[in-house]
């Protein structure tokens, strides 16, 4: 790395910090991230770049809400990469690092419900039936998806601990805990969730994608993990990354062949709008065909 750059770039940093030539640089990444399966799409993005830009070894922070990820990152000391969905005033304060990181399954969403309330959502063909029933949905108070939800006329509930929507949903203050297909089966199986099960019927999408973003301190970072994740999507590791991780979801998915409802989702960026046409997967193209598995039952 040149060391005569501005002090703000990554490779300077990491110059004044480490004690030897040669030694892995320690990035530090939200906790979330430790058991996530986008850990090892960053980890080899990292890894297929390391003769350009040299070795990096990933650490994770403490456990921390969205909001104050956020923070962390603008300050850029404790924090150097977090992941989540895109909003325009993410993409003004932080690096925006623009590949979607599960191939769009994150606007892909299954409403988390009480037992014994599936007749609430029976009566719903169309988002124009879901509006006119003015069933609410409970999301986190820092999440993107609210703005969503609300610009498509349909009603939110907030709270900024995830871990409390849980009881939310249960005491009846929202009917639907809105949450991506890929985190539907984690947080079924959650402790928190006793008495709640996935609705059986709709689906919800709206375009989105899980995304990293970089502090601002450290543009070499988010320009190492744009490069490294395009290498990723040209070698195939991402579609079969993809495959692994979400396969089965994808079948659950085309088995039950739900309703899909589709929404507008206006705070997408174009960078981030031509970012899920070059690396993700359209409804259509998602829900296309039942899978094998489906045939004869």
């Amino acid at each position: 790395m040149r060391l005569a750059c501005s002090g703000l770039l990554l490779g300077c940093w990491l110059a004044l910090q480490l004690p030897a030539v040669g030694a892995a640089t320690p990035i530090i990444a939200a906790d979330y991230l430790e058991t996530s399966p986008h850990r090892e799409l960053i980890e080899y993005a990292l890894k297929v770049t390391e003769a350009d830009y040299g070795p990096v070894t990933l650490t994770f922070g403490g456990e921390m809400v969205q909001g104050r990820a956020e923070q962390l990152l603008k300050d850029g000391k404790l924090l150097h990469l977090v992941v989540f969905a895109p909003s325009p005033e993410r993409e003004r304060d932080l690096l925006p690092v623009y590949f979607p990181l599960s191939q769009g399954l994150l606007g892909y969403r299954i409403c988390i419900i009480n037992s014994g309330q599936q007749y609430k959502f029976e009566p719903v063909k169309t988002l124009q039936d879901w509006q006119k029933a003015d069933l609410t949905i409970g999301q986190g108070t820092h999440w993107p998806d609210v703005a969503v939800l609300r610009h498509n006329s349909l009603t939110v509930v907030t709270n900024p601990l995830y871990t409390l929507l849980f009881e939310m949903v249960r005491q009846q203050r929202f009917d639907c805990f809105a949450r991506s297909a890929d985190e539907l089966a984690r947080d079924l199986q959650s402790e928190h969730a006793t008495g709640l099960v996935a609705e059986r019927r709709l689906l919800l999408h709206y375009p989105q994608l899980s995304m990293i973003f970089v502090s601002q301190s450290f543009p070499q970072l988010a320009e190492r993990l744009q490069k490294g994740l395009e290498q990723a999507y040209a070698d195939g590791v991402v579609q079969q990354h993809f495959r692994r991780h979400y396969g089965t979801i994808v079948d659950q998915l085309r088995c039950e062949q739900r309703q899909l409802l589709k929404l507008e989702n206006p705070q997408l960026s174009e960078a981030s709008r031509q970012a899920l046409l070059r690396f993700a997967y359209t409804p259509e193209q998602l829900l296309a065909a039942p899978a094998a598995a489906c045939k004869g039952q």
